[in-house]
């Protein structure tokens, strides 16, 4: 299999410049392993587990199947002082093994420190490449900058992938990561030709066999296109890109009522909300996080398979761009 080797790789010390996404509610313990296990950066998310023990069990399930470096995701809400538990979070990663530590949200400076004094690494992402700057000022070791085509939270500037990733690799010195789009070896290809050093993948392995969402969302996933996803939650200012099912036509509704507020949205929005869907396999339920990349995702396997087609096609649209190049 080719290998590239980036400062990516280097720092977080794995084979390949792939890292998971954060995954909301998907992250599972098995899926992480099997990331790690093929050469990239697997991951859970700690509000899969709101109770430290059953994090700490979780944490010590993965690494007792793998000795490969692993991450744990730490979303951050704006204005919302969560720093207690998060240092109890940090101090079970420290513990028990844990690598790399991703966070999101709001600036990480305070967390910092405390994520290096364990040794581990941290990877900071961000929307814009002005918030990039930032985090390379706060300490952080890599940072993601996702353009608007990314599931989950984008830059409400609505600036592509193509822009804020080229800048932010301009601007910063330390290793940037591109999601937004990413999900094959072409687009992996085209983020180290921006100058990034890897990329972040979250919509693509939804679809690898050893996620825990249902079958039946793996399958929507399969059959809608790239035109199947929309912007829900700009009026309470937490923009956020989804599968355009049921729930998120309610959710645009209600948004079209003066003054409605985070809690009148929550039966729809809530985390709890999509998790029961994910168990019960109802898609039309639930904030179903995805990008615009579902028009390039046809199948479901494994993601050693996943990692293994994405290298290879890399490295294929390396070789035709070298022999277009060639005198």
């Amino acid at each position: 299999m080719p290998k590239f080797q980036t400062r990516m790789t280097e720092i977080l010390g794995i084979e390949y410049p792939i890292m998971c996404g954060g995954l909301q509610n998907a992250a599972n313990p098995e899926l992480a392993v099997a990331i790690s296990e093929a050469g990239g950066l697997g991951i859970t998310n700690i509000s899969m587990y709101p109770d430290l023990d059953d994090f700490r069990a979780a944490v010590r399930q993965m690494r007792s199947q793998t000795k490969k470096p692993l991450a744990v995701n730490i979303s951050m809400i704006p204005n919302v002082d969560m720093g207690d538990k998060i240092r109890q979070y940090l101090a079970i990663c420290g513990e028990e093994g844990i690598n790399v530590i991703e966070t999101s949200g709001k600036d990480p400076v305070e967390f910092v420190p405390i994520i290096h004094s364990y040794g581990m690494k941290i990877v900071h992402k961000v929307p814009m490449p002005r918030h990039a700057l930032k985090a390379q000022k706060s300490g952080v070791d890599c940072v993601t900058v996702v353009g608007l085509e990314a599931a989950g939270h984008p830059s409400p500037d609505l600036i592509g992938t193509f822009v804020v990733a080229n800048k932010a690799a301009e601007l910063c010195s330390i290793p940037v990561l591109v999601g937004g789009g990413v999900c094959n070896g072409r687009s992996l290809a085209a983020a180290l030709a921006f100058g990034a050093e890897g990329v972040v993948i979250g919509t693509r392995f939804l679809t690898a066999s050893e996620c825990c969402i249902s079958q039946n969302h793996k399958q929507w996933i399969i059959d809608h296109s790239e035109k199947d996803t929309v912007l829900c939650q700009r009026a309470i200012k937490n923009m956020i890109r989804v599968a355009h099912n049921d729930a998120a036509d309610e959710c645009l509704e209600m948004e079209k009522k003066p003054g409605v507020t985070l809690q009148d949205l929550m039966p729809i929005i809530s985390g709890a909300a999509g998790k029961a869907a994910y168990q019960s396999g109802d898609t039309s339920r639930g904030m179903f996080a995805v990008g615009q990349d579902i028009g390039l995702i046809h199948d479901v396997k494994p993601a050693k398979e996943i990692i293994d087609e994405m290298i290879q096609e890399a490295f294929e649209t390396v070789t035709r761009l070298n022999k277009l190049a060639s005198h």
